[in-house]
């Protein structure tokens, strides 16, 4: 029974969990209109739970594609609630290049897909340039070679892959 997880259709797991994710987004938006008096927050809730959701089904039918966007999806909306609760949104667009790198990687773990793992390395090498910028301990220029370097492996790297 290959479509099948204990003995309940596949399908029906992953109605049920878009059916749960989507009842946690209305709860909890609705918490942070009414008590936090936060506005924003729906985006980053709507990113992680429809996130939780795609993880789900990359589980239950094993979708590389559904891995990547739902891990992205997810570490954009819990970076920035970790940036809001530390008050640390100058470092914002750092995570989300660690979200793409490290959902590059997780992909790349899983599914065998040798390209996303020197995506992954390429832009972890250029979030840790990003950072360094950011706290004003290389300049830009410093920065841009970090950045062409990043591009340049990742270009040569894709050319040399069969």
């Amino acid at each position: 029974m290959q479509g099948r997880f204990l003995t309940i259709k596949k399908s029906s797991w992953l109605a049920l969990s878009l059916i749960l994710n989507i009842l946690f987004f209305i709860v909890f938006s609705s918490l942070s209109f009414i008590l936090l008096h936060q506005y924003n927050y729906w985006f980053f809730l709507f990113c992680f739970f429809i996130g939780l959701h795609l993880i789900f089904k990359s589980l239950m039918f094993r979708f590389d594609s559904c891995c990547y966007f739902g891990i992205l999806l997810f570490l954009i909306g819990l970076f920035y609630f970790y940036c809001s609760y530390f008050d640390i949104f100058q470092f914002y667009s750092v995570f989300i290049l660690i979200s793409f790198s490290f959902a590059s990687y997780i992909t790349s773990f899983f599914y065998y897909q040798p390209f996303q793992f020197f995506l992954a390395l390429s832009l972890f090498f250029v979030s840790i340039g990003l950072i360094l910028y950011i706290i004003n301990y290389i300049s830009l220029l410093f920065f841009l070679a970090f950045l062409i370097l990043g591009v340049l492996i990742l270009l040569m790297k894709f050319l040399t892959l069969k």
